[in-house]
């Protein structure tokens, strides 16, 4: 992510903005997770040992979050490794560090957590520090994760970017946001008259739902994907690929 000094620099700008509500003053404790503490993580501690921000985000501070971590564990008898970290909390979200010491995890990250849902994640930044400056508009993540990457390519519809970010390992559990965006990507080339690589797209889109779901309920999760992609595909006024699309849903 960069040299100690950019850490530093960035948690300065992070700490000058006016969305931070409060600022506790930093103290002198041991990290209590058992996996090394990621430097960004580190940099905010030395001057805060706890953020709020007017968004009602919370970050803990260090010594709290093993035992707050070890607490929702064991309340909700989750099993979960122990390189996931819970940093702080947004109204009902809880907010994790994913450390992925063994990279199993696609690099891990920042998940938010629905409280109610605690085993749905949905990755949102690469640290942090990342987290913080893009919640605060104080700065920007340098290393988004491809969840959200993709998201903004799909939202400014560049078919590039959109698949170099669909080509990174996404989150476990992800299958359904990639199959969403699959679709989108599909749609943007059928719009472009690239039917070959729509096609392909779709493909794509329906192996990621047919893996979400239980083996007897494939069949008709894959005629539901071509339909989606026809849809789509028509949205984008590409007739010729929708009826494609809608022949594979009925084969």
């Amino acid at each position: 992510m960069g040299p100690a000094g950019s850490y530093a620099d960035r948690v300065g700008l992070l700490l000058a903005s006016s969305r931070v509500r409060e600022k506790k003053p930093p103290r002198s404790v041991d990290w209590p997770i058992p996996h090394p503490e990621p430097a960004d993580l580190g940099a905010i501690y030395e001057v805060s040992d706890g953020l709020v921000l007017d968004d009602g985000v919370r970050l803990f501070g260090r010594g709290e979050l093993g035992d707050v971590t070890q607490w929702l564990v064991l309340e909700k008898g989750l099993g979960w490794p122990d390189d996931l970290v819970v940093v702080g909390e947004r109204r009902d979200v809880v907010v994790v560090l994913d450390l992925d010491v063994k990279m199993a995890r696609a690099g891990g990250g920042v998940l938010e957590i629905g409280a109610d849902d605690l085993g749905a994640f949905d990755r949102v930044a690469s640290s942090v520090l990342a987290y913080l400056l893009v919640r605060t508009g104080a700065g920007e993540d340098d290393a988004p994760p491809p969840e959200v990457s993709a998201r903004r390519a799909a939202r400014e519809k560049d078919r590039a970017a959109l698949e170099r970010e669909l080509g990174r390992p996404m989150y476990p559990g992800q299958e359904r946001l990639f199959a969403s965006l699959a679709v989108e990507l599909g749609a943007l080339h059928a719009a472009a008259g690239d039917d070959a690589r729509a096609l392909s797209a779709f493909v794509r889109s329906i192996e990621a739902r047919m893996r979400s779901v239980t083996r007897d309920a494939q069949h008709s999760e894959r005629a539901a994907g071509w339909r989606a992609a026809a849809a789509a595909s028509r949205a984008h006024g590409a007739e010729a690929v929708a009826l494609e699309c809608e022949k594979r849903a009925r084969g």
